[in-house]
């Protein structure tokens, strides 16, 4: 079972966004099978229905976990290791 994790950053992505896109591919390579992403570009429905108001934007199964900063890899893998992964 994967966990899912959603990221949200605006469009064009600013310089946190740019380096969180480069960071989750780094993450989706490690963890393969364990995870399971959705980017989300701009203002969209989901963003609304989270009530997100700043980007970039990690969320891990249905927990807003990260908001307005591109975070370390080791804070977003131990983000991950608490949702169970």
């Amino acid at each position: 079972m994967s966990i899912r994790l959603e990221v949200f950053v605006s469009e064009p992505p600013c310089s946190g966004g740019r380096l969180l896109l480069k960071l989750i591919e780094k993450i989706k390579e490690e963890y393969r099978n364990k995870i399971e992403v959705q980017i989300y570009r701009g203002v969209c429905q989901r963003l609304k229905e989270y009530e997100i108001k700043a980007s970039p934007a990690i969320i891990i199964d249905n927990d807003i976990r990260i908001i307005g900063v591109c975070p370390s890899e080791e804070t977003l893998k131990e983000a991950l290791r608490e949702a169970g992964v």
